[in-house]
C-alpha cells in the first residue's frame, strides 16, 4: 500500500513540474532556441523560479520513482505513470485555459481504462 502511495505522489510531482515548466516557459516569452544562446536560455531557466520549482519537482519524482520500482512490478507501476497525460491535460484546460477536443476526452477515458485494466494482471 505504501509503495502505491509513492506512487500517486510520484505521478503528481510529475504532473505539477510540467505545469510548472509551462508556466515558466510561457514567462520567458519569445526565447529563440539556437545553439549559439544556450548560454542565455540557460541563464534565464536559472532565474525563473518557476522552472526551477519545476525542476525541483522532477527531481522528487525521480527519486520516488526508484523507490516504486524497488517495490512494484514494471509491468505494474510503469502504465500508471500514463496518468501524468490525463492529469495534465485536466490541469491545462483549468489553469491555462487550453480548449479539449473529442479526441482528448476520449483519450483520457481510453487511457483510464487501461490503466485499470493493466493494474489488474
Amino acid at each position: 500500500m505504501q509503495a502505491y502511495i509513492l506512487l500517486g505522489v510520484a505521478i503528481l510531482t510529475a504532473v505539477l513540474s510540467q505545469l510548472l515548466f509551462k508556466h515558466g516557459v510561457s514567462a520567458l516569452g519569445d526565447v529563440r532556441f539556437s545553439l549559439s544562446g544556450i548560454g542565455l536560455i540557460i541563464a534565464n531557466v536559472f532565474r525563473n523560479p518557476f522552472l526551477l520549482t519545476g525542476l525541483f519537482f522532477y527531481g522528487i519524482s525521480f527519486i520516488l520513482w526508484l523507490f516504486v520500482l524497488m517495490k512494484i512490478k514494471l509491468s505494474i507501476a510503469y502504465p500508471f505513470t500514463s496518468l501524468n497525460f490525463v492529469l495534465v491535460i485536466i490541469a491545462s484546460y483549468y489553469l491555462f485555459g487550453e480548449k479539449l477536443s473529442v479526441f482528448q476526452y476520449c483519450g483520457i477515458i481510453l487511457i483510464t481504462i487501461g490503466v485499470f485494466a493493466l493494474s489488474r494482471g
